[in-house]
């Protein structure tokens, strides 16, 4: 099997409807819940918080003949370190392919389907990462240029949406000003002080900014990105976001009140900051994400495909781990 050969064959699954399937004797809120938080798809232990939010957010779709709604809140760019900036790659479209069978079995117990809802926080990277609005807006047209392409490869009841942060504000400066609130009031209610950051934030942090020139002779600029990175959850807008509470919230990592999923069944990297590669397994391929550190360790070959009709400068080749 070729790796072209292979990505058709999961858009063919991908497309077969699953049956219904029978609750027995569980009520159809815990039938729902239990496939919103099956092991096939959750990579970690549930906290009290995150099966909260998901049981009222199942309650809140069935007491209106909803679809339950599974919310990805992520970055909005891809990680500007990689080649494959700023479009997306096979890392986004792994990850979306595997989010989408998980809502096929959600749907599998409830006529009224699932919904897989993406919310980019793409406003936010030029004030945290230095990415240019004119690169996470090339990563959103991207995206959502993929899912309509993906739309007809899904059956009727599981559905698509992608929201973007910045597109709640009527101007830029709206979100500016809400940014600096919350950035005030942090530093008010902390005596002024900056967060203290472990050194796996330090890291992270020195992963994703694109420093500006100048910007590390400050010896508290760690310490400033994620002052700015903190208060992005406690701006009005984004606050509404969190506490919808129609939404299961999920994310590829841990976080208390998010389902932790991966990008992949063998991924738990995230997608956006990461390149998709396909690992030859038996007589298939694992869908795998690779981080920057383990890209840069892999040995792989590129296999040249040509999936007719999907958009994107990434998709006519793809690597394959030797």
């Amino acid at each position: 099997m070729t790796a072209q050969d292979y990505i058709y064959s999961t858009l063919e699954a991908l497309e077969r409807g699953l049956p219904t399937e029978s609750i027995g004797a569980m009520s159809l809120e815990e039938a729902i819940f239990a496939k919103v938080m099956s092991k096939k798809f959750r990579k970690l232990r549930a906290d009290e918080n995150t099966v909260r939010i998901a049981k009222n957010a199942v309650h809140w779709a069935v007491s209106r003949g909803e679809p339950v709604t599974v919310s990805y809140l992520f970055g909005g760019n891809k990680l500007w370190r990689f080649d494959e900036a700023p479009e997306i790659d096979w890392a986004e479209f792994f990850a979306v392919t595997y989010f989408l069978r998980w809502m096929k079995s959600i749907a599998s117990v409830y006529p009224p389907g699932a919904r897989l809802d993406f919310y980019s926080e793409d406003i936010a990277v030029e004030t945290l990462n230095n990415i240019p609005r004119a690169e996470a807006e090339q990563y959103s047209e991207t995206f959502r240029a993929m899912l309509e392409w993906l739309r007809p490869h899904v059956p009727g009841n599981v559905q698509i949406t992608y929201r973007r942060y910045a597109e709640e504000y009527a101007d830029y400066s709206d979100y500016l000003r809400e940014l600096e609130d919350a950035k005030a009031l942090y530093l008010k209610q902390h005596d002024g002080k900056l967060p203290n950051l472990s050194d796996a934030q330090k890291a992270a942090t020195e992963l994703n900014v694109r420093l500006l020139p100048g910007q590390d002779d400050d010896l508290l600029w760690r310490e400033k990105v994620e002052l700015t990175h903190k208060c992005l959850e406690e701006t009005e807008t984004l606050k509404r976001y969190l506490n919808d509470p129609s939404l299961v919230m999920a994310c590829p990592t841990l976080y208390s009140g998010w389902i932790a999923t991966g990008s992949t069944k063998k991924s738990y990297a995230k997608f956006w900051a990461g390149v998709g590669v396909l690992g030859k397994a038996g007589e298939g391929f694992d869908e795998l994400v690779l981080t920057p550190k383990q890209l840069a360790a892999a040995r792989f070959d590129w296999q040249n495909v040509h999936i007719a009709g999907l958009p994107g400068k990434n998709f006519s080749r793809i690597r394959v781990l030797g």
